[in-house]
């Protein structure tokens, strides 16, 4: 009956994340942090320690080629509007359509896209995005956004919070 599990499976991981985020479901993490009283929870943001993962070192790596990647995307779309085009001229010629010319630039439009998504998320880790400057003291840190209830986690002015 489904002749698709993996996309069935995909989009219901995808769905079960949404309803556990929007429901406010955790799958760990320790006590929520108490504010002093006299603190408005509405101006402050809470920051953990940035943690050098196996992930981030990787990112880094591809990023620092992030130039020729570039390149070799914008040749890979090249070739493949090629590719596009040469089976629209061969339909051209022949006065009738053949979906069988299609069959190459299909497949080749699918594994630039899948490689397109890939690439991207190697080179931007999750800190990439959850990054921000602590300004404390004269003194800027580097922390990364995290919940009230995570690990490490410290609440901190949001007026000392910056993003990039």
């Amino acid at each position: 009956m489904n002749k698709k599990p993996g996309l069935f499976l995909a989009v219901s991981l995808l769905a079960g994340i949404i309803l556990a985020t929007g429901f406010g479901i955790h799958l760990g993490g320790s006590k929520a942090i108490h504010l002093r009283a006299g603190i408005n929870p509405g101006n402050v943001l809470y920051v953990c320690p940035v943690s050098d993962t196996m992930f981030d070192a990787l990112s880094k790596s591809f990023s620092i080629l992030s130039q020729q990647v570039y390149l070799l995307f914008a040749f890979a779309f090249i070739v493949l509007l090629f590719s596009w085009g040469w089976a629209l001229y061969q339909n051209l010629l022949k006065d009738k359509f053949s979906a069988d010319v299609y069959k190459n630039p299909w497949s080749l439009t699918k594994m630039f896209f899948w490689a397109m998504v890939a690439i991207t998320i190697i080179m931007t880790t999750p800190n990439y995005f959850r990054k921000v400057h602590v300004h404390f003291k004269g003194h800027t840190y580097d922390y990364v956004l995290c919940e009230n209830n995570s690990a490490n986690a410290k609440a901190v002015n949001e007026r000392a919070v910056t993003f990039r």
